[in-house]
């Protein structure tokens, strides 16, 4: 995961404070504490979702450039290529659909 323990102590810190100061003056000081942890527990569980999310992205975008700079060898090059010209439309959408199965086969086995 991207970052540490201590981003989602300071995204729980944000939110406690920021529940308690936009509940200090309308609540009991209990109440606001109260509220205000909640909100403390939340916002540092919440903080393990975004470093999951940022973790999986960054970690899509880095195999994505890692495809792009593979390079085939030109005898490939020129087969694909002769392949691809072949095809019609509706062959080329079909070929295109597969594809796109087996990416998402993979990235849900990984």
């Amino acid at each position: 995961m991207i970052g540490t323990w201590i981003f989602n102590l300071m995204f729980g810190l944000f939110g406690f404070f920021l529940v308690f100061l936009l509940s200090f003056t309308g609540n009991t000081i209990l109440t606001t504490f109260i509220r205000s942890f909640i909100t403390f527990i939340s916002f540092f569980l919440i903080g393990y979702i975004f470093r999951w999310m940022f973790a999986y992205i960054k970690g899509n975008q880095e195999e994505m450039k890692t495809v792009e700079n593979s390079q085939l060898p030109m005898q490939k090059d020129k087969e694909i290529e002769q392949l691809l010209n072949s095809l019609s439309d509706e062959e080329a959408q079909k070929v295109a659909q597969y594809i796109r199965s087996l990416l998402n086969d993979h990235h849900k086995t990984n």
